[in-house]
């Protein structure tokens, strides 16, 4: 890297570091490196630890959230008493960040979405939950809206089109089952790639989950697989009513959360025919997309998890900060 290459790296980090620190201000938890634009979800864990009165009485304490948004060294002279690493992207492909997320002796707690155990400094949270859920849910709550998403209420066929889409950046295994869905229909795209349609923005003020009420279907892919890294998209699928036709997570997603039997797989960069032979008869015949969309999104237990995740995230924090 040049000379000039490198000072630029450096300005352009420290402006999003600034951002950061900015974007948190309110907050005694700071986000130190994070992905622009920011979003009020990425307020999930300052959030998660100061509304449920972790920093009581310690209203000096520094606590610093990172992400992988800059240079590894930087977090390690942040001036923070408690250092927090938080994924936010698959770390499959991406060893070396693997590795200190598991490994850096400056950090006090990872969250990542790979299922270990036998690291007292990580724990696993999936990532749908801090983007899609309150960071101030209870019990009660996650188990109403469980509930609620179970429901036949919010499924319908005749007044919706036929598949949604969203996506920035493209690859050879979505323009395939984009190419293959279109033959049913048209795939309503409202992102930067394969863009067709407006009406996210124009019509719905870019509220993702009220546009996708329009659909009988959303196409769903992860932007890259691996077992446990599973984002907001299946949940919004469903928070929207339509059937996801999804890929990610080895096409296993959180199986003792999301009924696999009401997901619609697809193999990425593979033949679809019977997939896209699935949706077809689904679209249509009335009654065969209503007894699929119709079926429980949810396994038994689901709200027990997920408050499990909750649950552990809190005594965790509560036991480092208690010994910072």
């Amino acid at each position: 890297m040049r000379v000039v290459d490198t000072l630029q790296y450096y300005k352009e980090w420290y402006r999003q570091h600034r951002r950061g620190l900015l974007f948190s201000k309110d907050y005694q938890t700071k986000l130190y490196n994070w992905f622009p634009p920011f979003f009020e979800q990425d307020l999930w864990l300052p959030k998660f630890i100061e509304g449920r009165g972790l920093l009581k009485n310690r209203s000096k304490l520094k606590v610093g959230v990172f992400t992988i948004c800059g240079p590894q060294w930087a977090i390690k002279y942040q001036p923070c008493d408690f250092r927090i690493f938080f994924a936010r992207e698959n770390l499959a492909f991406r060893k070396e960040w693997h590795d200190f997320m598991l490994n850096e002796p400056s950090i006090d707690l990872s969250i990542g979405f790979d299922d270990i155990n036998d690291n007292p400094k990580y724990i696993h949270i999936p990532f749908w939950i801090t983007w899609a859920l309150d960071s101030m849910e209870t019990f009660e709550s996650i188990k109403g809206k469980i509930e609620k998403w179970n429901l036949p209420v919010g499924k319908s066929y005749n007044n919706r089109k036929f598949c949604s889409f969203l996506c920035s950046h493209g690859d050879k295994g979505r323009e395939m089952i984009f190419n293959d869905l279109s033959t049913i229909d048209k795939v309503d795209s409202c992102g930067r790639w394969m863009h067709n349609d407006d009406s996210l923005k124009k019509e719905y003020g870019d509220d993702k989950v009220r546009w996708l009420k329009n659909y009988r279907f959303n196409l769903t892919p992860e932007n890259s697989n691996a077992k446990g890294y599973v984002t907001e998209k299946l949940l919004e699928a469903i928070q929207g009513g339509c059937i996801p036709i999804y890929w990610g997570s080895d096409n296993n997603p959180d199986c003792d959360v999301f009924n696999k039997e009401a997901v619609v797989f697809f193999e990425m960069d593979k033949d679809n025919t019977s997939t896209v032979k699935l949706v077809s008869e689904l679209n249509s015949d009335e009654k065969k997309y209503m007894d699929f969309a119709c079926q429980k999104r949810f396994v038994e237990g689901a709200e027990d998890v997920i408050w499990g995740y909750y649950e552990t995230l809190e005594k965790k924090l509560r036991e480092i900060i208690a010994n910072v």
